[in-house]
């Protein structure tokens, strides 16, 4: 099955290096990748703080010092990794943007 058309948007995925970080009062979790309406977050096998369904609050911080308050329901965890699809939109020029910077550094556009 194709994945843009069953997401209906692209993502952008992240280097380990350059990913932003879903930032709550006393955790980060690592954000592997972004579209406007989901993110995917990295977890543990053994962090049971996300679960299917879970509605969650938190922000979304990028290595270049933007931020996003953002909210949204936890949609799959499977082998370490977190889908949450959004219930705003992440801002589509900001998206857009980040998807050219990874272009331009060579990195993937999913």
């Amino acid at each position: 099955m194709n994945d843009h058309k069953q997401r209906g948007f692209y993502r952008v995925a992240y280097p380990r290096v350059q990913r932003p970080v879903l930032a709550f009062e006393f955790d980060q979790y690592e954000v592997e990748d972004i579209s406007e309406f989901g993110i995917k977050i990295k977890v543990d096998d053994n962090d049971p703080t996300f679960m299917a369904g879970d509605h969650v609050m938190s922000m979304i911080v990028f290595p270049q010092g933007r931020e996003f308050d953002i909210s949204g329901h936890v949609v799959r965890v499977q082998d370490g990794c977190v889908g949450m699809q959004l219930d705003t939109a992440l801002p589509k020029g900001f998206v857009r943007n980040e998807a050219l910077e990874m272009l331009y550094k060579g990195e993937a556009i999913k």
